[in-house]
Parts: structure tokens; sequence; C-alpha cells
């Protein structure tokens, strides 16, 4: 049964075929990629195990080389992506040899070298800024919908319809509760990864939305009396607050302060306002967190202190280890464990204890390098260009925020590369501005009727 994952990669060389590696971009991989939980995998004796982002971004990679391949100028983030990627390969392979370490190496493939490649090479060349965003947009805009069922009742309907046919592969995805209440996962296996994919939607849809880029009204829900653009905004951050995530929350919120530079009248001065704001809460954050975790002997600790407790004593403990094997780290799951402190709530610490610390060092720079160079891009155009460089730079800091909290699994991974080569690309090409869509009537202007006497 599990060999219905190659379906998404039949379906995708089908229409990478007959009409081009964007519209398999769109019609395929994005649906697959964000309606799918990553979870399922088919097992295939011999070979690596794809899930169905994996095997759906297949055809339309090598398709996309074989187009675009010629035109590609290799620039220092392509480098970095490249090294990174074979890093931590290579860093698993010789921690823990090929047959534990096929399955990611083929996930540097598929998962980050496959996405960026698409997003660098076919988003430019067939001019998808706009309808790459707006696919997107729609289909996480579905999945927040959704999200009410599963906030209300504490039942996933993504895990549901598939767990059927792949016994045995999703079981330790269940409902996680905070406050009393169901934390929304959709088909993002865990709550922490929805709020990122949340806030990365929603940082899109601002984009969209000051840029003009949505009808005035819902084309097939006539009955919706509020505008498109609102509305899809509105649910994202309900989206977003559904997932109880503080960790994206907080990345969201410095994410968003980045973004919203990109609409001042006096965007430098906005970036330093910003900036000096950033540092100021940096700043009081850390002496409220020390004061926070001064617990004097006998008094009574809250779950709150537990958990951040929690986090501080096991970036202590772990960082001797990592440091032990800081160049190549010591594998997915070779790394040695301390007593009770099995989950590493820190995705940067994590890559180091697996991968080293240059593979940490190169995911940073790849992150804060991209944001830097998407501010100087967006400070550099004009207000109504429509760019969404300050979107691209928003999203970077919000999954950089979040990695503090939780690991870069799930969908988030190649979200992040596909959004990464499509900075990449926007990059590259010449300026121009993205066009809002025209002012459409709220309806139809009626007939005029002209009586003629003969």
């Amino acid at each position: 049964m599990s060999m219905i994952v190659y379906l998404a990669l039949i379906a995708a060389a089908v229409v990478a075929l007959r009409h081009g590696p964007g519209q398999a971009l769109l019609r395929v991989y994005l649906p697959v990629l964000l309606l799918l939980p990553d979870a399922y995998r088919a097992i295939t004796p011999g070979l690596p195990d794809p899930n169905f982002p994996q095997a759906a971004i297949l055809p339309i990679v090598f398709l996309a080389l074989l187009r675009y391949g010629r035109a590609w100028r290799l620039v220092w983030m392509d480098g970095l992506m490249l090294l990174f990627a074979v890093w931590v390969a290579y860093s698993d392979y010789i921690g823990r040899g090929y047959a534990d370490a096929q399955n990611l190496m083929f996930a540097m493939i598929s998962s980050v070298f496959a996405p960026y490649v698409v997003g660098r090479l076919v988003v430019a060349a067939e001019q998808l800024d706009v309808a790459l965003g707006r696919r997107f947009v729609t289909l996480v805009f579905g999945v927040a919908l959704v999200g009410l069922w599963e906030f209300r009742f504490g039942f996933n309907p993504f895990l549901a319809i598939l767990n059927p046919f792949f016994p045995g592969q999703a079981d330790g995805w269940v409902t996680t509760f905070r406050h009393g209440v169901a934390r929304v996962a959709g088909p993002y296996s865990h709550a922490i990864l929805a709020g990122i994919m949340m806030a990365i939607a929603y940082r899109l849809q601002r984009w969209l939305h000051e840029a003009g880029l949505w009808e005035a009204r819902f084309r097939h829900l006539p009955w919706v009396p509020w505008p498109k653009a609102r509305v899809i905004t509105a649910v994202l951050l309900l989206g977003l607050l559904m997932t109880v995530a503080r960790g994206p929350w907080l990345g969201a919120l410095i994410g968003g302060g980045l973004a919203m530079v990109g609409q001042a009248s006096n965007r430098p001065r906005a970036l330093w306002i910003s900036a000096a704001l950033v540092a100021v809460g940096a700043l009081a954050g850390a002496f409220f967190m020390a004061d926070y975790l001064d617990i004097k002997p006998g008094a009574t600790i809250t779950a709150s202190q537990e958990s951040a407790l929690y986090r501080k004593i096991l970036f202590e403990k772990y960082l001797d280890i990592a440091l032990d094997h800081a160049w190549f780290g010591w594998g997915v799951t070779t790394w040695p464990k301390v007593l009770g402190m099995e989950s590493i709530d820190n995705y940067f610490l994590l890559l180091s204890l697996m991968h080293g610390v240059p593979a940490m060092l190169m995911l940073v720079l790849m992150l804060l390098g991209a944001s830097v160079q998407c501010v100087r891009r967006g400070l550099a155009e004009p207000a109504d260009s429509g760019s969404p460089a300050f979107a691209f730079a928003g999203i970077f800091v919000t999954i950089f925020v979040s990695l503090g909290t939780v690991f870069l699994g799930g969908q988030v991974l190649p979200v992040l590369f596909l959004v990464l080569g499509w900075s990449q690309g926007w990059l590259q090409a010449e300026g121009g501005r993205v066009r809002p869509l025209p002012a459409q009537p709220s309806a139809p202007p009626r007939p005029e009727f002209r009586h003629v006497i003969r």
C-alpha cells in the first residue's frame, strides 16, 4: 500500500512533460508538500524510502535542470547550499555508515538541493513569483480552516485519512495539548512546525495583500461579504494562534517587524528603529529570563519555569558533547544522550550534535546572509514596486528565531530551501515591479438598453 507515494512522482512527471516544470511545481509539488503529511514513506527494498514531497520533486528538478540549467549563474549562496547538503550527508555516513545514512543522503538531494534548484531556476524563468505566492498562501489557508476542527475536537483529519495506507508509520505523531486546548498540527507532524508554516504563509500573504495581488472578493464564494485578502490574513493569523507555539509566535513577531520596514516612507530610519527595538527586547528578555530562572530553594516552580530551566540545563550539558565531535558530529541518532534529556529543543544545538559545528554555521550564514541580501535589495527599490524582498527577509528571520525551539524537520525543511532558492532567483533577476491586479467591480455591470422607435 505504501507504494501509492509514487503516484506523486508519476503525476509530477506527467504535468512537467506536458506543461513544463513551473506548472508541475504549482499543480503537483506544492499541494503534495503542503497538504500531505511527510511521515508516510514508500518502503522500497534496496533503495531510499521517499515520502510524497520527495517523490514529487524528482521529475520537476530533472526537467528544470535540462530546460534552464544553462542559464544558471553561480552565486555564493548556491555553493553554500551545496556544501551544506554534502557536509550533512557525509557526516552521517561516517557516523552511521551507508545502510543507516542512505535516507538522509536522499533527503539532502530531494529536500534541500531539489527545492532550492526549482525555486532558483523555474520561478524566475517562468515568472511565477506571484503565482507561487498565491498558491502557497491558498493551500495553507485551507489547512488553517481545517485546523478549526482539530482545535475544537483534538482530532487530526490529515493523519486519519492516510493512516490506513501506511500502518505503523505515523503512530508517534499525536495531538498535543496546552492550556487545555488542542494544538493544531495539521499535516505538519507537530504544532511547532505548523506554527512556522503558518507564519511563512502569513508573511507571504502580507506581501500579496500590500502589493494588491488579490481579487477584491472570492470568485467562487460570492456570499462572503468581506474582502478576500483580509479574510485570508485573518484566518492565517488564527491558524498561527491555534498552534499555541511560542517559538513561532516570537519568530513571526520579530520577522514581521522587519518585513514592515518595507511599508515605511523612510525605510532606512524604520530599519534602524526596528533593529533598536529588537536589541532592547533581547536585552530585556535576557534580564527577565535570568531573574525568572533564579529559583530560590523551597520555592514553588511553575510549568513554564520548569520548561525554561530544562532548556537551560540541556544546552549546558550538550554543548561539551557537541564540541567533542565539533567537525562532523556524531550522526543523526548516535550522539550520546543525557539521561532524561533525549529531546533537544534547539535545532542549532541539535545540528551541531548530529553534523558538526560547521554545518550549524552554514545554516546560520544562509539564513542571516539571505536576510541581509533581501533587505539591501528592498531598500534599493521604490516603495510601490510590489517587491517580495522584505517578505523573504521576514521569513528567514522567522525561521531563524523559531529554530531555537524546534528541529528543522517535516515540510519546513524543503519549504525553507524552496523559498531560499526563490529569493536567490529574485535577487539575480533584473529589477521590475510586480504589477497589482486591476480593480474589479463588485458586481458585473448591467447592460444598457435603448428603445428604438421606427
